[in-house]
Protein backbone atom coordinates (compact mmCIF):
# COMPACT_ATOMS: atom_id res chain seq x y z
CA UNK A 1 0.00 0.00 0.00
CA UNK A 2 1.64 3.70 -1.19
CA UNK A 3 1.65 6.72 1.31
CA UNK A 4 -1.21 8.08 -0.06
CA UNK A 5 -3.64 5.04 -0.17
CA UNK A 6 -2.70 4.77 3.61
CA UNK A 7 -3.38 8.17 4.27
CA UNK A 8 -6.69 8.07 2.65
CA UNK A 9 -8.09 4.88 4.17
CA UNK A 10 -7.15 5.86 7.64
CA UNK A 11 -8.77 9.06 7.88
CA UNK A 12 -11.33 8.74 4.93
CA UNK A 13 -13.83 7.22 7.90
CA UNK A 14 -12.91 10.04 10.00
CA UNK A 15 -13.42 13.02 7.53
CA UNK A 16 -16.77 11.00 6.61
CA UNK A 17 -18.11 11.31 10.24
CA UNK A 18 -16.83 14.63 10.81
CA UNK A 19 -18.31 16.16 7.66
CA UNK A 20 -20.96 13.88 7.09
CA UNK A 21 -19.98 13.25 3.23
CA UNK A 22 -22.03 11.62 0.86
CA UNK A 23 -20.58 10.54 -2.31
CA UNK A 24 -22.41 9.65 -5.59
CA UNK A 25 -20.99 8.76 -8.86
CA UNK A 26 -17.06 6.82 -8.32
CA UNK A 27 -18.54 3.85 -10.81
CA UNK A 28 -17.78 7.10 -13.58
CA UNK A 29 -14.37 7.32 -12.73
CA UNK A 30 -12.32 5.42 -15.03
CA UNK A 31 -9.23 2.69 -13.82
CA UNK A 32 -6.82 4.31 -16.22
CA UNK A 33 -5.63 6.40 -18.46
CA UNK A 34 -4.67 10.21 -17.82
CA UNK A 35 -7.49 12.06 -15.78
CA UNK A 36 -8.37 15.81 -15.19
CA UNK A 37 -11.08 15.78 -12.33
CA UNK A 38 -12.36 19.80 -12.18
CA UNK A 39 -14.37 20.51 -9.05
CA UNK A 40 -15.68 23.61 -8.01
CA UNK A 41 -14.00 25.18 -4.92
CA UNK A 42 -15.55 25.69 -1.77
CA UNK A 43 -12.96 25.59 1.15
CA UNK A 44 -9.61 23.87 1.29
CA UNK A 45 -11.02 20.81 2.46
CA UNK A 46 -12.74 19.61 -1.13
CA UNK A 47 -9.28 18.08 -1.66
CA UNK A 48 -10.14 15.45 0.97
CA UNK A 49 -13.29 15.55 -0.30
CA UNK A 50 -12.16 14.42 -3.72
CA UNK A 51 -9.49 12.34 -2.77
CA UNK A 52 -12.49 10.22 -0.12
CA UNK A 53 -14.54 10.10 -4.04
CA UNK A 54 -11.96 9.07 -6.17
CA UNK A 55 -10.99 5.63 -4.40
CA UNK A 56 -9.14 3.62 -7.86
CA UNK A 57 -6.97 6.50 -8.62
CA UNK A 58 -3.94 8.50 -6.83
CA UNK A 59 -4.46 12.54 -7.25
CA UNK A 60 -2.04 14.81 -7.70
CA UNK A 61 -2.70 18.41 -7.16
CA UNK A 62 -1.02 21.36 -7.56
CA UNK A 63 -0.34 23.67 -3.83
CA UNK A 64 1.39 26.90 -2.94
CA UNK A 65 4.82 26.80 -3.57
CA UNK A 66 5.56 28.08 -0.44
CA UNK A 67 3.87 25.60 1.68
CA UNK A 68 6.88 23.37 0.58
CA UNK A 69 9.39 25.41 2.62
CA UNK A 70 7.83 23.89 5.69
CA UNK A 71 10.20 20.39 6.64
CA UNK A 72 7.36 17.87 7.57
CA UNK A 73 4.84 19.66 5.79
CA UNK A 74 6.70 19.37 2.40
CA UNK A 75 7.31 15.77 2.73
CA UNK A 76 3.81 14.66 3.58
CA UNK A 77 2.37 16.95 0.51
CA UNK A 78 5.35 15.10 -1.78
CA UNK A 79 3.95 11.70 -0.17
CA UNK A 80 0.01 12.85 -1.24
CA UNK A 81 1.37 13.77 -4.85
CA UNK A 82 0.83 17.00 -4.79
CA UNK A 83 3.57 19.63 -6.66
CA UNK A 84 4.10 23.13 -6.41
CA UNK A 85 3.04 26.30 -8.40
CA UNK A 86 4.15 29.64 -8.23
CA UNK A 87 0.33 31.78 -7.83
CA UNK A 88 0.32 34.83 -10.05
CA UNK A 89 3.32 33.87 -11.43
CA UNK A 90 2.48 32.51 -14.94
CA UNK A 91 4.54 28.82 -13.38
CA UNK A 92 5.27 27.49 -16.89
CA UNK A 93 7.13 24.40 -14.99
CA UNK A 94 4.25 23.93 -13.24
CA UNK A 95 1.86 23.64 -15.76
CA UNK A 96 4.51 21.85 -17.97
CA UNK A 97 3.94 19.03 -15.27
CA UNK A 98 0.88 19.37 -14.76
CA UNK A 99 0.49 18.37 -18.48
CA UNK A 100 3.11 15.22 -18.60
CA UNK A 101 1.61 13.86 -15.35
CA UNK A 102 -1.77 13.49 -17.83
CA UNK A 103 -0.29 12.40 -20.79
CA UNK A 104 1.55 9.60 -18.74
CA UNK A 105 -1.29 8.01 -17.32
CA UNK A 106 -1.85 9.65 -14.11
CA UNK A 107 -4.43 12.15 -12.66
CA UNK A 108 -4.50 15.49 -11.90
CA UNK A 109 -7.00 17.47 -9.66
CA UNK A 110 -7.86 21.13 -11.20
CA UNK A 111 -10.33 23.74 -9.79
CA UNK A 112 -12.06 25.72 -12.78
CA UNK A 113 -12.48 28.33 -10.94
CA UNK A 114 -9.52 28.94 -9.77
CA UNK A 115 -9.48 30.13 -6.13
CA UNK A 116 -12.26 29.79 -3.37
CA UNK A 117 -15.47 30.76 -3.60
CA UNK A 118 -16.92 29.99 0.30
CA UNK A 119 -20.64 31.01 0.49
CA UNK A 120 -21.18 31.42 -3.43
CA UNK A 121 -23.00 29.30 -5.39
CA UNK A 122 -20.72 28.12 -8.72
CA UNK A 123 -22.78 29.41 -11.33
CA UNK A 124 -22.30 33.04 -9.36
CA UNK A 125 -18.67 32.25 -9.42
CA UNK A 126 -15.69 33.17 -12.35
CA UNK A 127 -14.20 30.17 -13.96
CA UNK A 128 -10.26 30.72 -15.69
CA UNK A 129 -9.72 28.89 -19.09
CA UNK A 130 -6.91 27.03 -17.82
CA UNK A 131 -8.68 23.76 -17.80
CA UNK A 132 -9.09 24.36 -21.52
CA UNK A 133 -5.63 24.94 -21.91
CA UNK A 134 -4.84 22.08 -20.03
CA UNK A 135 -7.17 19.80 -21.82
CA UNK A 136 -6.27 20.63 -25.21
CA UNK A 137 -2.33 20.46 -24.73
CA UNK A 138 -2.58 16.97 -23.04
CA UNK A 139 -5.48 15.36 -24.48
CA UNK A 140 -6.59 13.76 -21.81
CA UNK A 141 -10.11 13.12 -20.23
CA UNK A 142 -12.28 15.18 -18.19
CA UNK A 143 -14.28 14.51 -14.55
CA UNK A 144 -16.43 17.53 -13.69
CA UNK A 145 -17.19 16.77 -9.73
CA UNK A 146 -19.90 18.51 -7.96
CA UNK A 147 -18.80 19.36 -3.96
CA UNK A 148 -22.76 20.82 -2.72
CA UNK A 149 -23.48 21.85 1.00
CA UNK A 150 -25.81 24.01 2.30
CA UNK A 151 -24.92 27.39 2.11
CA UNK A 152 -22.16 26.48 0.03
CA UNK A 153 -20.23 26.79 3.53
CA UNK A 154 -18.26 24.12 4.77
CA UNK A 155 -18.95 23.31 8.57
CA UNK A 156 -18.52 20.06 10.88
CA UNK A 157 -20.99 17.98 10.74
CA UNK A 158 -22.96 19.96 7.90
CA UNK A 159 -23.90 17.69 4.92
CA UNK A 160 -21.22 17.26 1.88
CA UNK A 161 -22.85 15.88 -1.23
CA UNK A 162 -19.74 14.96 -3.77
CA UNK A 163 -21.36 14.02 -6.78
CA UNK A 164 -18.78 12.41 -9.90
CA UNK A 165 -19.88 13.75 -13.70
CA UNK A 166 -19.53 11.55 -16.58
CA UNK A 167 -16.15 11.89 -18.15
CA UNK A 168 -15.68 13.80 -21.10
CA UNK A 169 -13.14 13.48 -23.76
CA UNK A 170 -11.03 15.47 -25.29
CA UNK A 171 -12.57 15.43 -28.68
CA UNK A 172 -16.57 15.97 -26.77
CA UNK A 173 -14.46 19.85 -26.08
CA UNK A 174 -14.80 20.68 -29.71
CA UNK A 175 -11.13 21.67 -29.84
CA UNK A 176 -10.51 22.25 -33.91
CA UNK A 177 -7.00 24.10 -33.33
CA UNK A 178 -6.52 24.87 -30.32
CA UNK A 179 -6.70 28.57 -30.15
CA UNK A 180 -7.84 30.66 -26.97
CA UNK A 181 -11.12 31.23 -27.71
CA UNK A 182 -11.45 27.12 -28.14
CA UNK A 183 -10.41 26.53 -24.82
CA UNK A 184 -11.99 29.40 -23.00
CA UNK A 185 -15.35 27.77 -24.77
CA UNK A 186 -13.64 24.09 -23.27
CA UNK A 187 -13.20 25.44 -19.74
CA UNK A 188 -17.12 26.92 -20.23
CA UNK A 189 -18.28 23.30 -20.90
CA UNK A 190 -16.90 21.43 -18.16
CA UNK A 191 -17.80 23.83 -15.43
CA UNK A 192 -21.43 23.83 -17.24
CA UNK A 193 -21.23 19.72 -16.57
CA UNK A 194 -20.42 20.60 -13.37
CA UNK A 195 -23.19 23.15 -13.08
CA UNK A 196 -25.88 20.59 -13.99
CA UNK A 197 -24.48 17.96 -11.18
CA UNK A 198 -25.76 20.78 -9.06
CA UNK A 199 -29.06 21.78 -10.30
CA UNK A 200 -30.07 17.93 -10.42
CA UNK A 201 -29.21 17.64 -6.53
CA UNK A 202 -30.58 20.69 -5.76
CA UNK A 203 -33.95 19.78 -7.49
CA UNK A 204 -34.41 16.63 -5.32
Amino acid sequence: MSFYSGIRTFFSPIIKVLFNVHIKGSENVPDEGGLLICPNHISASDVIFVTMAVKNRDIHYMAKAELFKIPLLSQFMKGMGAFPIKRGAGDIAAIKKTITYLRDGEVVGMFPQGTRYSGVHPRESEIKPGVGMIAWRSEATILPVAIITKKYKIALFRRVDVIIGKPLSCKELGFESGSHDEQRAAADKVFEEMLKLHEGAEKK
